[in-house]
């Protein structure tokens, strides 16, 4: 009997490694892909759902794509905020050249599709509440969309299966010393979803970290002779032309922080240790801003509301990315 699908949302801001996440989502044929939804992030709203398009268009999917929300529900409010912290950098210039993390345009051909029309929280509200199966939600952006459906209509926790969320870092940072890029641009965002009530298994930095491609791990997909994997390889190189540029550690291998989250959604062998854990979000605006806060103590009143990844399989990452991006399109 065939394994049944898996009802899904996607909600991405596609840049470089949710562009991965797609390829891989969409390739895995273990996903009823209901909608992508777009946020702003690693670019503008109309730049990110322009990426997805195009990744959606290389592949042939009939998968409708959802404009969202253009900028943090509150965050950008409150005087000073921004302001008081730093810049999350993913480009630099040195000497007139310039490397982005993220390009404005990916390496494919443009986007012939088109964008709904209806607006993406609108369709994720509705859509989970007349859905007569549970649906999974796979969040890698600032998490706006899925925020604001949540206050829109908090009764739909009730009828998502999990939310596999890219975001926050334990004793770590890249937005900041302490706070991952998806959770420092919209806090309060990230905090409705712990406090949803919703299972939530949560990818941060640590187990993306250790789980990063390495220049082999890149050409082993460009032979893969796919389009899919042409694009992966070309995204993990420019990331980690653009982390050696800007000073960052190469050695490691280059995280490819959002395709994990699906590969987990996945397999769950590609994490090799995470905890249930009890976590909050820092919505206060000062020099945590956006931390993710994890409550390590036993003892105490402890009621945990996420299981929290700690270390990836790089290995196991590698093999499910290879067995599905060898999938669709050849190259030429």
């Amino acid at each position: 009997m065939e394994e049944k699908k898996r009802k899904l949302i996607m909600d991405v801001d596609t840049g470089s490694d949710d562009a991965v996440a797609v390829l891989l989502a969409i390739l895995s044929g273990k996903f009823d892909i209901l909608g992508i939804t777009v946020s702003w992030g690693n670019s503008d709203v109309e730049t990110c759902v322009n990426n997805t398009l195009q990744v959606v268009d290389l592949l042939g999917a009939d998968i409708p794509v959802y404009q969202g929300c253009p900028g943090p529900m509150v965050r950008e409010m409150t005087v000073g905020r921004v302001m008081n912290n730093p810049k999350n950098k993913t480009s630099e210039t040195k000497d007139g050249k310039t490397v982005k993390m993220h390009p404005n345009t990916l390496p494919i051909p443009p986007a012939t599709s088109k964008k709904q029309k209806e607006h993406a929280v609108t369709f994720i509200v509705e859509t989970i509440k007349n859905s007569p199966e549970k649906v999974t939600i796979i969040p890698t952006a600032p998490m706006t969309n899925i925020g604001m459906a949540l206050r829109m209509d908090p009764t739909i926790a009730t009828n998502i299966e999990e939310i596999v969320l890219m975001g926050g870092a334990v004793g770590m940072g890249n937005a900041s010393p302490v706070a991952e890029a998806n959770f420092f641009h919209d806090p309060e965002a990230a905090k409705i979803i712990f406090d949803s009530g919703a299972k939530v298994r949560v990818v941060p930095l640590n187990a993306t970290h250790s789980a990063g491609l390495l220049k082999e791990d890149a050409e082993r997909l460009m032979s893969l002779g796919t389009e899919a994997g042409k694009l992966a390889a070309e995204l993990v190189m420019m990331r980690t032309e653009a982390s050696a540029f800007m000073g960052w550690r190469t050695d490691q291998g280059e995280p490819i922080h959002d395709a994990l989250a699906v590969a987990w959604a996945l397999d769950p062998s590609v994490i090799m240790e995470s905890r249930m854990e009890k976590c909050d979000i820092d919505i206060n605006g000062g020099i945590c801003d956006g931390q993710m806060v994890v409550d390590h103590r036993r003892g105490y009143e402890f009621t945990p509301n996420a299981c929290v990844a700690y270390k990836g399989d790089r290995v196991r990452f590698m093999e499910i990315l290879c067995e599905h991006l060898a999938k669709g399109p050849k190259v030429g």
